[in-house]
This record gives C-alpha cells, sequence and structure tokens, in this order.
C-alpha cells in the first residue's frame, strides 16, 4: 500500500507540473501545489515527503511530518480564541513567530515555536463561521532546512470547499450517506460524526449518528456488547431503560448485533439504535440518537447504517 501511495503521489504531482508547465527549458517553475486526500487543503509538497500513511496529511518520516485537521472545530472564531502567544507560552514553547493573516477568503493565525529540547512546531488555524481547519507541522530533528520546508509549505497552503471530500481515505470502512438525512460532518478523536445535512454545529439534543471504529481480540457476545453499552448509558445519565429489536443479525454479510435502545436522558424520552458489526477483527460501533420523530429518525440512522463495507485487509 505504501508503494502504492507513493506512486500515486508521483503520477499526480507529475501530472500537475504537466499542466502548469512551460514551453521555455529556461523559465523557472512555480511550486505546485496537491490536494491532501481527505481534506479540502492544497499545498505545496517539500522534497522527500509523501502522503501519510496512518493520518491525515504527509511524511517524510515518523519525525517530521504536517498533519491536516479539515474540518477542525464548528467555527473560526470560538476555535481560535485560545490560540495566542501568551497560551502558547504558558505552555513552555518558545513563540519565534507569531502573526494574523488570510489563508485565502478565510481569517487565520500562525504561529511558529520550538520546545525545550528545540525542536519546532508550526501551526495554522483558519476559517469562517461555518468552520475551521488547522495544519499542524512537527520536525523533532534538529534540521533547519527540513523545518524551513515545513515552514513554507504550511505558510503555502490554500483552501477550496468545492472540493469533494473521501473522509474515510484512512480507516478501514466505507460509507454511503447519498440516501440518508445524515450526512458526514468530521472525525473527531478518530469517531465519525454525521448531522442532518452534514451540519458542524449541533443544537442540544439534535439527532446524530456516530461511527466509532475499534479492534477485537476476541469476538465480543451479544451479552458483552449489551451489558457494555447499557452500562456507558447509565454512565451517562440515560434512566429506564429497555432494549427492544435486538438480534443477531447479518450487514452486507458481516456478524452484527442490532438493538433500540429507549430511556430518559436529560428529561427526555431519547431513542439509541445501535449496530455493532464486525470483519476480521476490524469492529465499528454505529450509534444513532434521538428524541424527536423516533420513528423517522430510526429509519434515516438504519438507511446510513446499513451502507456499511470494510475494505481489504491488504489496504485501506
Amino acid at each position: 500500500m505504501k508503494k502504492y501511495w507513493s506512486a500515486l503521489f508521483i503520477i499526480i504531482t507529475t501530472a500537475l507540473y504537466a499542466q502548469h508547465g512551460t514551453d521555455s527549458l529556461s523559465a523557472e517553475k512555480k511550486p505546485v501545489k496537491v490536494t491532501i486526500q481527505g481534506t479540502h487543503v492544497s499545498m505545496t509538497i517539500p522534497q522527500g515527503f509523501k502522503p501519510a500513511k496512518d493520518f491525515i496529511g504527509i511524511e517524510k518520516d515518523d519525525k517530521t511530518y504536517i498533519e491536516v485537521f479539515d474540518p477542525y472545530e464548528n467555527d473560526y472564531s470560538t476555535s481560535s480564541a485560545g490560540f495566542s502567544r501568551p497560551g502558547f507560552e504558558n505552555q513552555g514553547m518558545d513563540v519565534f513567530a507569531f502573526k494574523t493573516l488570510n489563508v485565502g477568503l478565510y481569517l487565520a493565525k500562525y504561529a511558529g515555536m520550538r520546545n525545550s529540547s528545540g525542536y519546532k512546531k508550526y501551526e495554522l488555524i483558519f476559517g469562517d463561521s461555518s468552520f475551521s481547519a488547522m495544519v499542524l507541522g512537527h520536525c523533532s530533528v534538529n534540521d533547519d532546512a527540513v523545518a524551513k520546508a515545513i515552514e513554507n509549505t504550511i505558510m503555502s497552503v490554500s483552501y477550496d470547499k468545492k472540493v469533494k471530500v473521501n473522509p474515510y481515505i484512512h480507516s478501514y470502512f466505507n460509507m454511503n450517506d447519498s440516501a440518508s438525512i445524515f450526512k458526514f460532518s468530521k472525525v473527531s478523536d478518530k469517531i465519525f460524526k454525521y448531522s442532518m445535512a452534514g451540519k458542524l454545529k449541533l443544537e442540544a439534543g439534535e439527532a446524530n449518528v456516530t461511527i466509532t471504529p475499534f479492534t477485537l481480540d476476541a469476538p465480543m457476545t451479544d451479552k458483552e456488547v449489551k451489558k457494555t453499552m447499557e452500562g456507558i448509558y447509565k454512565k451517562d445519565g440515560m434512566t429506564g431503560l429497555k432494549v427492544k429489536n435486538e438480534s443477531d443479525t447479518k450487514i452486507n454479510g458481516y456478524d452484527a448485533y442490532e438493538s433500540e435502545v429507549y430511556g430518559k436522558l436529560n428529561g427526555k424520552q431519547t431513542l439509541i439504535y445501535q449496530l455493532t458489526v464486525s470483519s476480521n477483527g476490524n469492529a465499528l460501533l454505529i450509534m444513532g440518537v434521538t428524541n424527536t420523530d423516533m420513528e423517522n429518525n430510526l429509519a434515516e440512522f438504519k438507511k446510513l447504517a446499513y451502507t456499511v463495507s470494510f475494505k481489504p485487509a491488504t489496504g485501506k
């Protein structure tokens, strides 16, 4: 798979250079931007860097890389409020660069820092009232040339909302949200989140779906799944739990356990739809939560959940 991404990266980069090339061999070539897979972000690629294997971004090795979070949070104003020179200095960082700027049409803040070991870190946050994105550069080696290349790359960042994003590029599964009202919203702490029309900001109690990937060292019985989930719901303050329509089933050929949990949460009658599905030790907990229009939302939860598919074990 690593060879595949490296080859694909070379092909894309070469093609883009060809599109922006010139007939004059003596003419200076301008740096070419490449869209980071799984994001709306484009940037120039430093020499020796390639698409990251285990996260969204690019890497040279495990000590020098650039990570992209798109989206990062609901809106720029909220997510950038704590992004400040004093804030970083209070974390023990030596801030050698800090400025406000624009990434295209979007307000942005940028910081260049070094930690107590002298290693450099670069952060760029930008967005508007509908989203924010963050780009993090790490250089955990004492190499000024590589550090400067990372800084230059971060400062080259551009953003295009029209780019169609595949959020599952680094996951072991795929979903298709085209038939459901619940659309992909964002990934946060490795949890995939879905909301009506893909909104980033949810109102209190608004119906939503989450998909949590996890691995299984050994198969879990239905009783173990049920006991674990009920314990979590009770801890979150859910009372009067009743489990309905639970069953072992097959979803697209995969082993699955499906159930509906009813009870009171925050004083409101609530439905939690849950589907646990697994393949070759990889598993997903698909969970839909609603306290309004339960019948219709349950149907929409299932429209999304039943599209699950696992990628071949040999690649992502």
